[in-house]
């Protein structure tokens, strides 16, 4: 495998660092499962909500970049650089869930995933699963599906714009977006996402 070490460490540095580390005393946390109607200008005016997506997309692009496999590989050989991905992937969603400052509770990375999802893959595959996971939620007014339903919508559509070269790089993809809600339930955390405080004093 070759590696541009600038671009992997940039990669590393931008996805595995969790959001919660910079969640300070203006951020307050909602179960996912609750009504979000009073809730969402100051979720959508947090601005590491926006960074999250920012730098998700960037890390992905900068991974998918910074590999390459060497000539001529043989075997197993051909696929460490999709595996290398799919591993920094999974674990970045992981991070990004699992690291969270609320007790029994699991951050949902919304917005990291999603650009995640923009950085790792051509736009006209991303768009798809995303639109219909939005819809879906929204739709069945449960925000925790978005992440079963990009993953299962993931695969057949990026299939069908990318054939079957890209197969192994969407059941990556698959698995590192599932990971938020099978994660949840399986250790029995409740997702939550953050939003703006009014102000410091305001309680959780």
């Amino acid at each position: 495998m070759i590696i541009d070490w600038l671009k992997f460490g940039s990669a590393l540095a931008l996805l595995l660092v969790p959001i919660s580390l910079f969640h300070g005393k203006d951020v307050r946390y909602l179960d996912i499962s609750r009504d979000w109607e009073g809730h969402w200008p100051r979720i959508l005016t947090l601005g590491l909500h926006t960074i999250d997506a920012g730098r998700a997309a960037l890390g992905g692009w900068l991974l998918l970049t910074a590999l390459a496999p060497l000539p001529n590989a043989h075997g197993l050989a051909r696929y460490v650089v999709l595996l290398t991905q799919g591993t920094v992937l999974i674990v970045s969603v992981g991070l990004q869930t699992f690291v969270c400052k609320e007790p029994d509770s699991a951050h949902a990375p919304f917005t990291f995933v999603s650009g995640m999802l923009f950085g790792v893959y051509p736009p006209i595959i991303a768009s798809f699963p995303f639109l219909l996971a939005v819809v879906a939620a929204a739709g069945m007014r449960m925000p925790a599906a978005f992440f079963p339903v990009l993953a299962v919508t993931l695969v057949p559509i990026g299939f069908l714009f990318g054939g079957k070269v890209i197969v192994l790089r969407l059941l990556l993809g698959f698995c590192a977006t599932l990971v938020p809600w099978l994660g949840a339930v399986a250790f029995r955390r409740e997702l939550i996402t953050s939003y703006r405080a009014r102000h410091s004093k305001e309680p959780s």
